[in-house]
């Protein structure tokens, strides 16, 4: 409440920081489409679309302004880091690297 952050919100902030935690370092192109949340069947416009949303809503600035803790942010950076690599591995994987 303090944070004036719904709390789905913040459930779905720790689900997913817990989930890049425990992630493994060798990732498929599955779990990279997982991670963005999408599907093969987009376009690479739809997929990098979807890919600068999701940046824009993980960035740790952003969480850091909408009230998230600073100690948080070690966390938002690899999320962010988790995001930008499962980009990378689809435009890899579609040859559009």
């Amino acid at each position: 409440q303090k944070l004036r952050i719904p709390i789905h919100e913040l459930e779905q902030l720790i689900q997913q920081f817990s989930a890049t935690s425990n992630s493994s370092n060798k990732l498929s192109v599955d779990d990279a489409y997982v991670i963005l949340g999408a599907d093969n069947s987009l376009t690479d416009k739809e997929l990098k679309t979807a890919y600068r949303r999701l940046l824009a809503q993980h960035h740790p600035d952003k969480l850091v302004a909408k009230g998230l803790p600073e100690e948080m942010t070690k966390i938002a950076n690899e999320k962010t880091q988790e995001i930008i690599s499962a980009y990378e591995l689809i435009k890899k994987h579609r040859g559009t690297h």
